[in-house]
């Protein structure tokens, strides 16, 4: 699947091959998931594997891809980047650090999630737009916002929950946008742009964005 309409041309994006979830990663890495399930293993090897090769085609420093405290990937520095995998298919993206602030990916089957978990995601305004778009992929609302939780932790250091926003699509352009709910608790850059976009695939749905500098987004709570 060609992900290049989701991202600028400065960004890199790799799919993990087949021999990407197999190749075992750098020692440091290894050690990571020596005591993790076979699944999580071939899943975090396809991600790093495919995260070096993305850094590889930005020249970036070599050398291991850590993670912090809250589990999230420790990119080199002057680079930004990320990855998402489900049981089949895994994407990394990354990009040098200036024109793109920030990036996040998410993959998900076309399969609809547990009722026990999508009662957490939608809001009202979300629920009436999926009723009028069934055709849509029961999974849009969850993997959008998956992405812009990853495009924009790095920026706030903070967990928020997924009603803390309410997304609005523009579906000729398979582009969105966010706004604030009131029970969001964050604050927003408001001196960054956010973009954000999707594809459907065969079996899978992308969901991309990333933060520039330039005119800020309107994010008012409503």
């Amino acid at each position: 699947m060609n992900l290049s309409s989701l991202f600028p041309a400065n960004v890199v994006i790799v799919h993990a091959t087949d021999e990407m979830w197999e190749t075992p990663v750098r020692t440091e890495e290894e050690r990571l998931i020596q005591d993790s399930v076979a699944k999580r293993q071939r899943q975090f090897r396809a991600g790093r594997n495919a995260a070096h090769t993305a850094l590889e085609q930005l020249d970036a420093p070599d050398g291991p891809l850590l993670r912090g405290e809250d589990r999230q990937p420790i990119w080199p520095r002057g680079y930004v980047g990320s990855i998402s995998h489900c049981d089949d298919s895994c994407v990394a993206v990354c990009a040098v650090e200036g024109e793109v602030v920030s990036l996040g990916i998410d993959v998900e089957p076309l399969k609809p999630l547990k009722p026990k978990i999508a009662r957490y995601i939608d809001t009202e305004d979300e629920k009436t737009f999926m009723q009028h778009h069934q055709d849509l992929p029961r999974r849009l609302i969850f993997s959008a916002k998956e992405s812009l939780y990853k495009c924009y932790y790095p920026l706030v250091g903070r967990f928020f929950g997924f009603q803390s926003v309410t997304l609005d699509f523009d579906i000729s352009r398979q582009r969105f946008q966010f706004r604030p709910t009131a029970a969001c608790k964050i604050d927003f850059p408001h001196h960054l742009q956010f973009h954000g976009g999707y594809l459907i695939a065969e079996e899978h749905l992308y969901t991309g964005c990333f933060l520039t500098p330039g005119t800020p987004v309107a994010v008012q709570s409503r």
